[in-house]
């Protein structure tokens, strides 16, 4: 029985066994037939449909070939002169003849007909049949497939899916299952932010589970979007609901049917697409796949070795496909770049690797731990009891894989490596060899189609031999031959033989890929040659086109189309629109070339990407930063960087180009030289920003190695600039407060006195007036702020002196001198305003209302924090949001509102936990159980006191540098903190004197 799936890759199956489709535009073909019913086609309409409006004019020819081959795949078993029977050819056109319900669309139609017909469905029956109908989907339909009209049906089917999501989660708030709809709702609307009924849904079940203030804010999200984006107003639907929401005219929140279960973890799909047509191996498939889904004590490990190019990654991902139906709760997989010698720190670290499965499985930033043997435990505990399928990719050693295997039976793990590795215990290895000579040729017919390879069969013998049975060498001819129609295997072959050495090449280990890649780069005029090699000198994850068109000096349009010339050649991938990445060998095959004829020194594409963000950051932080003078004080620049409308969108541009920013750290600090001084630059505007980010502690390991290289030269400049970075960072994003207060002493020690290192030394001065505030003790913090003002006003950087009119406000305050905390803070808040700096003007009037509300000014005080809350909500900031709803929580349980504070200390929390380390966040944590105790939860209270004794025992220097407030309020937390602490400075000083 013949059944085809089109809501993914396009697929076909006789019983159980996947018949082998051809390629893309073969399935492109038959999904056409497919999606037609069983109606007829004539050749125009295929034609138009696969080859759009200006097809070749081989199509024709091209077209009957496709169905010739599919007939021969649907209905092997016809003899010679027998009439089709399946594939039938009808009025100049084509047709399938397919019994109904054979194809996944239609078994949808026929699961939504039975719900149509029942006016009245049992709910939990109307869930099941949505759910099974939603199953049909695997990842994007016609996956892959050219032409009109696969992307106009793919855009169909994929807002039908959406529709069903749409129908699902309304049925799930007539069920009551709020918490279970939030979540899902939450991911829908992150995924399609300007569709409208999601956000409707989401509004009113947040509503209906009691966080009005969450569904309110998700409007002001949505009309945001709207307005920015497509400059139109939210629909008449959702303005009502808005309307009703803040009128309270909503039904009341019901009871949930069933008590919600909390989700240990979140279900994760990282597998990358399977290989369409994937070739041979049958053995080792079924070997793998029994060996992964056996039952039995203990977790199954899987490894694949054999040399560069032998195509272990492929069988992996293949096998991995085969078998994640075991595996309900998800698959994770990464490349841990265990053989890119040539990328500098050898790899990715265990830890990285568990921070980003932590992530992927739902883990706040905050809450990750900070060593690798930490993320371990807590990677294993966020799998216990569960199936989830891990794949490591390319690994290098026993130490990158063991943290990474979960510790309770359930789960799976499958390793590739070019080593083999022993040490491994209770492992199943699989070493693979060289493609027989029949798979090759199914592969190469496969990729460059069946017809063409028949039809030279010497060339393609000749060819096979040159690939030595090699997949990856064997796959890179075949799509070269598939891009170029007018090229004969013959010419291939010829190519082949003139490459010198090329059987010795072929016999040893690495150096086997180049062969194939030669293949591509010989087909490049001078300028792709010279692109191929000067993208991948910058040690990036990705490069931007921007950032190609620095590197390349070029205007991006042709940047981009230079790119995309390269990935159709597959010497470069696309990670993204516009975003672009090496495989690990085409990296080191690029380094190796020689640049015979290039003009550009070695390190010129190095010094032009960091000449790019550093152009970019200055620019950051003009608008994130009014009124700051710091881009004067940074080297100057050639590119004019990436221009940026507002404060939102640069935050978003930093946060995803810190990873790149870590590497080039490190591969600046181990290149040295003249590319420092622009690191340390970069570093040093980043910094300013006060925003870690997510991935604070690999920033701080990267800047700790440029620090030693700066230290190594004796470049006294480049170590000021990164100590101060430095000192940013573990002060107010790790928690690491005495490591942070170090740096930044130095940092002023090293002030040679000039007007940059002016500058320099007044963000230290200012970072030290806020990490040496403690308490009522204010001659240091007061002192280091009057020195950062002195040298903020020499250099005539009103940004620094408001920011540290700020620090005097919270000093003051917090050592109980209410009217001069008053008075800085009136001061930082008109500066902050004149200068049109919004994240200071949020904190300036938080700090303005905390000290009324002290005044006894309590209800101006708290008004004044719901103003800096709202300021705080336009500029994007998630920091200073997070600082301000700490805040505002703080003055509400001061003003006996202790029942409106939880709801704000709670967002306060989600807030920091995504944008901060663990010292803010376990400040707040304190507040938050004051307002639970103050509410006589006291179990509530306990668990916040106990979560923030936690975080204060990670951190170097564990003292309470907690918010002000009343002494009767302290008390709770002081009882349970104080033997807690002073206990583990006696155990640290013990260990110190040992």
């Amino acid at each position: 029985m013949l059944k085809f799936a089109v809501l993914g890759e396009v697929r076909a199956w006789r019983g159980e066994a996947e018949l082998e489709l051809g390629s893309r535009q073969q399935r492109a073909v038959l999904a056409v037939l497919l999606l037609r019913g069983g109606r007829s086609a004539t050749v125009d309409e295929l034609i138009d449909g696969v080859w759009g409006e200006n097809p070749t004019t081989s199509a024709v020819g091209a077209l009957r070939n496709h169905i010739l081959q599919l007939r021969r795949v649907l209905e092997p078993d016809r003899a010679p002169g027998e009439p089709a029977r399946v594939l039938v050819g009808l009025g100049g056109g084509y047709a399938l003849r397919l019994p109904a319900g054979r194809v996944d669309i239609e078994q949808v139609d026929d699961l939504l007909d039975t719900l149509r017909a029942d006016p009245e469905p049992d709910p939990d029956t109307a869930r099941g049949i949505l759910d099974t109908a939603l199953s049909h989907w695997n990842g994007t339909p016609l996956a892959g497939l050219p032409g009109p009209f696969a992307e106009h049906r793919r855009a169909h089917l994929t807002d039908r899916r959406l529709t069903l999501l749409e129908q699902r989660g309304e049925l799930d708030l007539r069920r009551g299952n709020y918490g279970e709809v939030i979540a899902e709702l939450a991911a829908l609307c992150a995924q399609h932010p300007l569709r409208e009924r999601p956000r409707g849904l989401l509004m009113t079940a947040l509503n209906h589970a009691g966080r009005q203030a969450e569904a309110l804010a998700v409007y002001a999200d949505t009309r945001r979007e709207l307005v920015e984006q497509l400059g139109i107003e939210p629909g008449p639907d959702l303005v009502d609901l808005h309307r009703r929401i803040l009128a309270g005219e909503l039904a009341a929140p019901r009871e949930a049917v069933a008590p919600e279960r909390p989700r240990a973890v979140q279900r994760v799909a990282q597998l990358p697409a399977d290989v369409v047509d994937f070739t041979g191996r049958a053995e080792v498939v079924e070997l793998i796949a029994d060996r992964l889904t056996a039952d039995g004590p203990g977790v199954p490990v899987c490894a694949i070795g054999g040399m560069g190019g032998i195509g272990k990654s492929a069988l992996a991902v293949h096998v991995a496909h085969r078998v994640r139906g075991r595996f309900p709760d998800g698959q994770l997989h990464v490349d841990l770049h265990g053989f890119a010698v040539d990328r500098a720190g050898g790899g990715a670290t265990a830890a990285d690797t568990l921070g980003d499965f932590l992530r992927a499985l739902g883990v706040p930033e905050g809450e990750l731990a900070a060593s690798a043997a930490e993320r371990a435990a807590q990677f294993r505990s966020r799998l216990d009891g569960k199936r989830v399928l891990v794949v490591l990719d390319n690994a290098r050693s026993v130490d990158q894989i063991t943290p990474l295997i979960p510790g309770t039976s359930g789960s799976a793990v499958l390793v590739t490596s070019r080593a083999a590795l022993p040490e491994l215990p209770g492992t199943t290895a699989v070493r693979l060899d060289v493609l027989t000579e029949a798979e090759a040729r199914g592969l190469l017919a496969g990729i460059a189609g069946t017809a063409r390879i028949e039809a030279e069969p010497e060339a393609v013998a000749a060819v096979l031999d040159a690939c030595g049975g090699l997949p990856l060498a064997v796959r890179i001819v075949g799509a070269r031959l598939a891009a170029r129609p007018a090229w004969t295997v013959h010419s291939v072959a010829e190519r082949l033989r003139d490459t010198a050495g090329r059987l010795s090449v072929l016999r040893t280990g690495e150096l086997a890929v180049a062969v194939a890649f030669r293949i591509s780069y010989d087909q490049l005029d001078a300028a792709h040659a010279r692109a191929f090699r000067m993208l991948a000198v910058p040690e990036v994850d990705e490069i931007h086109t921007a950032g190609a068109a620095a590197i390349l000096g070029i205007d991006a349009v042709r940047a981009e189309q230079v790119c995309e010339e390269l990935v159709d050649l597959n010497l470069l991938e696309t990670t993204a629109p516009g975003r672009y990445t090496y495989h690990d060998l085409l990296r080191l095959f690029a380094r190796e070339l020689p640049s015979t004829g290039s003009a550009d020194p070695p390190l010129t594409a190095l010094r032009r990407l960091l000449d790019f963000y550093l152009a970019s950051m200055k620019n950051v932080v003009a608008v994130c930063n009014p009124g700051t003078k710091l881009p004067e004080h940074l080297r100057p620049t050639t590119s004019q960087g990436l221009r940026f409308t507002d404060e939102c969108a640069a935050q978003v541009w930093l946060a995803a180009e810190r990873h790149n920013l870590v590497s080039l750290y490190r591969q600046c600090a181990e290149v040295g030289g003249p590319v420092l001084a622009p690191a340390a630059d970069i570093a040093w505007a980043t910094a300013e920003l006060i925003d870690g980010g997510a991935n604070c502690l690999e920033v701080a390991r990267a800047l700790e190695e440029l620090l030693d290289a700066a230290l190594r030269t004796g470049d006294r400049s480049v170590e000021c600039r990164v100590r101060v970075a430095l000192g940013a960072l573990f002060a107010y994003s790790l928690g690491a407060l005495r490591q942070g207060r170090d740096h930044q002493r130095i940092a002023l020690s090293l002030d040679r006195g000039t007007i940059s290192d002016a500058r320099l030394t007044a963000f230290a001065a200012q970072l030290l007036a806020s990490s040496t505030r403690c308490g009522t003790e204010t001659a240091a913090p007061l002192a280091h702020s009057a020195r950062a003002i002195r040298l903020a006003r020499r250099v005539g950087d009103r940004a620094v002196e408001c920011a540290c009119l700020v620090h005097e406000a919270k000093t003051l305050s917090d050592a109980g001198d209410f009217a001069a905390a008053r008075e800085r803070a009136v001061l930082a808040q008109r500066m902050a305003v004149e200068l049109g700096n919004r994240s200071l003007e949020v904190m300036a009037t938080h700090e303005l209302g905390v000290t009324l509300v002290y005044q006894g000014h309590t209800a101006e005080g708290v008004r004044i924090c719901e103003d800096a809350v709202a300021l705080g909500r336009i500029g994007g900031n998630e920091l200073r949001l997070g600082w301000a709803l700490s805040r505002l929580a703080h003055v509400l349980l001061m003003a006996g509102r202790a029942r409106d504070a939880e709801p704000v200390v709670r967002e306060a929390i989600q807030v920091l936990t995504r944008a901060i380390g663990p010292l803010t966040r376990a400040r707040v944590l304190v507040l938050q159980g004051l307002i639970e105790n103050a509410q006589g939860k006291t179990e509530q209270a306990e668990d916040c006191f106990g979560a923030a004794a936690q975080a204060f025992e990670s951190m170097q220097d564990p003292h309470l540098t907690h918010e002000r407030l009343d002494a009767e309020l302290e008390a709770p937390i002081m009882v349970l903190l104080h033997d807690h602490l002073t206990a583990l400075r006696a155990r640290r000083r013990v260990i110190a004197a040992s």
